[in-house]
């Protein structure tokens, strides 16, 4: 149990808490004192100005600031050391067990504001993003945090002031480290990222990842929360807040106890802090709260905003308004959202109903929900082939999506067993968003550790959720677990999910 609250902070720790999960055993209190001291080291703790943050660790609501940046102070190349550092996620992390939910922001690093600069120069109509950089000038990584914190306060959230409990900046390949350190990450990756370096002109990192379930580790994790080729912010910030949902169910069963002095030590090379110190009593507390927090539904609140793509200086920025930033952020504050389940439609028992009017109703109720007939099932039968269970397949599709690929694979478990897969994608429109349907012989899959069941027209589905949206849907069947993903961006409603996933039966 108590080994399982250090595993999930240690974890956690890397983007407080980029969200993460564990196992078990008992620490020491001296010993706690040294994995603190690791975690916050000394050197990469920041004097933020009084009043920024407000540390408060004490079993209730906490709320950090997460910097994703590009920092390459160490790097061994002198021209990436020498460039400005570049923030590129701006994430807001909200753990509340009064709510019973940890709840995600995303501030757009487009979105349009004022910087002020420590020796008082304003750099109007910036993007926020750019704050880091300035603050890099004036004061290094510390000074960098500071100011994008300050200026997130200022310019888009004064009601924050007084609720932020802390701040880390978490350098991305840093993060990844820790990510190997602790197993690699499974996640669902919804469809096919391909781009070739120098392609058509453009400088966009060199990827190349199948769609499907599975592993990710080093580079291609990397690779995959930093893609931005063909995706709008959006879509990007979308995927990263999947990544760190799928990451938070990660548990590693192997070499737990051997792990923790690497892990705490990647930890604190990887983040520079503010409102955190090395006590091991504050530590026990803020690892309370994430441990309960652990099996709470991670709710994703989105940034409200009047324009996605203002031009201005040859640029595009996100613009929003005082009225829509105060309200996104009581939202995120103090909104509360329960999953509703669409009841399933009534069927008369009447014996006039032939198969035809059944037929006829399913048909009405399906154009309703803007799902059409799915036509690609010839794809689907070559994938078929390659796995050795019954492949199920969804008679229906959304009326704007277009199938794309189907797929036949072999992933690994933790205790690295094979299993089968397959995956069938469908590109629901043209920024990033493609839906997945999936089966697996892998029955317990990290994907579903703290999914909620519910039994509908007899059969049992777990669900994966945002609070209120359904992000994943699946069911057993057999030696078989089967489920169908939304788009990142969680473009299919409850109503469509369930209709999709009660539509899939057998090849014929």
């Amino acid at each position: 149990m108590w080994w399982g609250m250090w595993k999930r902070f240690l974890i956690a720790g890397v983007l407080i808490v980029l969200l993460t999960g564990g196992a078990t055993a008992t620490v020491a209190l001296n010993r706690l004192s040294d994995i603190s001291k690791e975690i916050f080291p000394a050197a990469s703790r920041v004097n933020a100005p009084k009043g920024l943050v407000t540390p408060e660790y004490n079993g209730g609501p906490e709320t950090f600031l997460v910097l994703g940046s590009d920092r390459r102070e160490r790097s061994t190349n002198i021209e990436e050391r020498e460039s400005g550092p570049h923030s590129d996620t701006i994430l807001l992390v909200r753990f509340d067990p009064e709510q019973g939910q940890t709840s995600v922001m995303s501030i757009p690093r487009d979105l349009m504001v004022n910087i002020k600069a420590p020796n008082g120069e304003i750099y109007a109509n910036e993007k926020i993003n750019a704050a880091y950089t300035v603050g890099a000038k004036f004061g290094g990584a510390k000074g960098a945090i500071v100011l994008a914190a300050e200026t997130l306060e200022r310019e888009v959230f004064p009601q924050l002031k007084g609720h932020l409990n802390g701040i880390v900046d978490v350098n991305f390949r840093g993060f990844i480290q820790v990510v190997d350190t602790l197993g690699c990450a499974y996640v669902n990756v919804d469809h096919h990222y391909l781009h070739e370096k120098g392609e058509n002109g453009e400088e966009y990192t060199t990827i190349n990842i199948e769609p499907g379930y599975q592993k990710l580790c080093y580079e291609n994790a990397l690779d995959y929360v930093r893609y931005r080729h063909t995706d709008s912010d959006f879509v990007r910030v979308a995927r990263q807040q999947d990544f760190l949902r799928d990451l938070r169910e990660q548990v590693n069963p192997s070499n737990e106890i051997g792990q923790i002095d690497e892990v705490a030590k990647a930890v604190g090379h990887a983040i520079v802090q503010a409102g955190f110190s090395d006590s091991a009593s504050e530590l026990v507390e803020l690892t309370k709260l994430i441990a309960f927090s652990q099996t709470k539904p991670l709710r994703q609140v989105k940034f409200l905003t009047s324009s996605v793509d203002t031009q201005f200086r040859g640029g595009d920025y996100v613009t929003s308004t005082p009225e829509m930033e105060a309200h996104t952020l009581d939202t995120f504050l103090n909104g509360h959202e329960e999953l509703e389940l669409p009841a399933p439609p009534h069927h008369s028992t009447s014996h006039s109903h032939t198969h035809h009017s059944h037929s006829s109703s399913a048909e009405a109720s399906a154009a309703a929900l803007d799902l059409i007939a799915s036509g690609g099932e010839a794809e689907v039968v070559k994938a078929a082939l390659e796995v050795p269970f019954q492949v199920l397949y969804p008679r229906l599709q959304t009326g704007p999506s277009e199938q794309q690929q189907a797929r036949a694979y072999t992933l690994e478990d933790q205790q690295h067993k094979k299993h089968h897969a397959y995956v069938v994608v469908w590109k629901q429109d043209n920024l990033g968003g493609y839906y997945d349907f999936e089966g697996s012989d892998w029955l317990n899959p990290p994907l579903f550790a703290h999914a909620r069941s519910r039994v509908i027209d007899g059969r049992e589905y777990h669900f994966v959720d945002d609070g209120s949206h359904i992000h994943v849907i699946g069911w057993r069947s057999g030696k078989v677990l089967y489920w169908l993903t939304n788009t990142l961006l969680e473009d299919l409603s409850n109503q469509q999910m369930l209709a999709l996933a009660k539509s899939a039966q057998a090849l014929h």
